[in-house]
């Protein structure tokens, strides 16, 4: 909780200061109240994910987190009104065929790594509901630049209270390194990435290219952590990026 606080105030002055820049009139409460929704949904899948790293294995939480927090917004899409190409629902089922695949324990497995499969897809639900709340609140007229501070206010009131309903609010000076910085400015330009690509577009492509980034969280996991892989790991993260590229793709 102490990171993703940390990180959490770093990146909401960036996106207060480029909402005021932006001219974009404050949004009406029902805006607001679907970004203040999308913060808290992201905050508590972003712990999960957190606490799923933490415990399993990175290569393997990281695909799992990003097929379900891309799929589900495309399923609220087609409820919204999208449509889906006959590409978009094959890469769907090649997106639940991956979570499978990637799931599975191995031999040698001590269980830790399988333990982070569950949270994994508890943190793919939070990155669904916030990436369609944010879906909802520029629909609601927030405008593009808006949801961003707004959310970050919330999920940061939650993750506050988390800490001081635990005691751990002393160990906040502990966290304020340059690594955090550098997480907390770079989270919030993905996240302004994808309010642009959603205000271009729509709910379903923009969250699932937004989900890409479990490409380059296994390649540094086996770089880095030299962390392995099976070949039914690797073949279910080749099907997650292969359901996300059809999922991506124009009808």
């Amino acid at each position: 909780m102490l990171v993703g606080l940390a990180m959490e105030s770093v990146g909401i002055g960036f996106a207060l200061a480029f909402a005021l820049i932006s001219g974009d009139p404050f949004p009406s409460a029902a805006g607001a109240g679907w970004s203040l929704v999308a913060g808290i949904a992201g905050v508590i899948g972003l712990l999960a994910f957190y606490r799923g790293l933490a415990t399993g294995s990175m290569s393997l939480v990281a695909p799992v987190a990003a097929v379900v927090g891309a799929g589900l917004p495309v399923i609220a899409g087609c409820i919204f009104g999208e449509q889906l190409a006959p590409g978009q629902v094959l890469g769907i089922l090649a997106a639940l065929g991956a979570v499978g695949l990637v799931s599975r324990p191995v031999e040698g497995d001590d269980g830790a790594a399988r333990g982070g499969v569950w949270l994994a897809l508890f943190a793919g639900l939070g990155f669904a509901g916030y990436f369609v709340g944010m879906d909802r609140a520029i629909a609601a007229g927030a405008g593009t630049w808006w949801p961003l501070p707004l959310a970050r206010a919330g999920s940061i009131v939650v993750t506050g209270a988390g800490l001081v309903a635990t005691g751990q609010a002393r160990g906040l000076r502990r966290v304020a390194t340059p690594l955090i910085l550098v997480c907390g400015l770079g989270d919030t330009l993905g996240n302004l990435g994808f309010l642009a690509a959603r205000s271009m577009g729509s709910l379903g492509p923009s969250a699932v290219v937004a989900s890409l980034y479990p490409a380059v969280t296994v390649v540094l996991a086996w770089l880095f952590l030299s962390e392995r892989l099976s070949r039914q790991h690797l073949a279910g993260v080749a099907l997650a990026f292969a359901g996300i590229v059809l999922i991506a793709l124009p009808g």
